[in-house]
């Protein structure tokens, strides 16, 4: 795991950038669409499409980048309240079963993947996407946050070695 530690959170850090310049193309998508709709009246067919997709894959490939800055959203209001060694075990604990859950998730996002482009699904709209482009979302964000609750579990675990003072 320590050699893989420092790939995968480059690779979460290169995400979450890639993530941040789609969600500005994503803005700019929907305001040329906004213009087309409203002021020239001749809506695209392909802005909403292709905005929605953006957004899976920001929102699902950015998630681990956002567990790796500690920016997800927790409620701490009774963890606050333990000692620092409780602190510790609740959050190691509470890693391995985000660790568990999104492994799981990516075992079924990975055999969804494999039946969509066996069966070469496309979406059912004008633009006629191959199915696996937007999925392909859920496999790499679960993946990423698989590992990246992981490392949390393991510096928890540290912590814990080192008598509860580090995090």
């Amino acid at each position: 795991m320590k050699k893989l530690r420092p790939f995968v959170e480059k690779f979460n850090l290169a995400v979450g950038y890639i993530c941040g310049i789609a969600i500005l193309a994503m803005g700019l998508i929907l305001t040329y669409e906004v213009v087309c709709r409203y002021l020239l009246e001749a809506p695209t067919i392909w802005a909403q499409e292709t905005a929605i997709y953006i957004f899976m894959w920001t929102m699902l490939a950015g998630s681990a980048y956002t567990l790796m800055q500690g920016k997800h959203v927790r409620i701490d209001i009774v963890v606050a309240l333990l000692p620092k060694r409780g602190q510790l075990v609740l959050d190691a604990v509470m890693s391995m079963v985000g660790a568990l859950y999104c492994g799981l998730i990516t075992w079924q996002s990975l055999e969804m993947l494999r039946s969509t482009i066996r069966f070469g699904k496309l979406s059912p709209t004008f633009l006629r996407i191959p199915m696996w482009i937007p999925q392909g979302a859920l496999f790499l964000g679960f993946s990423l946050l698989t590992f990246q609750f992981a490392f949390i579990v393991l510096d928890k675990l540290a912590g814990l070695k080192d008598g509860g003072e580090a995090q």
